[in-house]
């Protein structure tokens, strides 16, 4: 189960990407998705490779991501997780599931946070 506690304990342990993208084992992480996940890697090269999710709608701000911009690829018992350094895609490895985690900002409180306000910048000043 992810918890709020394994989840800060990943942006905690990955805070910054790893110095060789090989070390992701993204390659892996893909094919033990494939069969809930029509997913891409449109290129060899690592470092100039995007990853798409061929499920999502075109303009879906998560349907593509850089390889270098990936701080982990972690596997869990039912998901895979793709750690970012604002945000965590989970996804399904036993379903087409798909979760999105948001990085808490540590000097704001949690509810001020809500999605939106996360997603068009307004948020509450103290």
């Amino acid at each position: 189960m992810i918890t709020d506690e394994v989840i800060r304990e990943i942006y905690k342990t990955n805070k910054k990407p790893p110095k060789d993208l090989n070390d992701l084992n993204l390659r892996e992480a893909l094919n033990i998705l494939k069969e809930h996940h029509n997913l891409t890697l449109d290129s060899d090269d690592l470092s100039k490779a995007e990853v798409i999710i061929n499920d999502l709608e075109e303009f879906n701000p998560f349907r593509r991501f850089l390889v270098r911009s990936l701080h982990g690829v972690l596997e869990f018992d039912r998901m895979m997780a793709f750690v970012f350094r604002n945000h965590i895609l989970f996804l399904g490895k036993e379903n087409n599931q798909l979760r999105v985690h948001f990085k808490p900002d540590e000097d704001e409180e949690e509810e001020d946070d809500s999605f939106f306000s996360r997603l068009f910048g307004r948020r509450k000043k103290h």
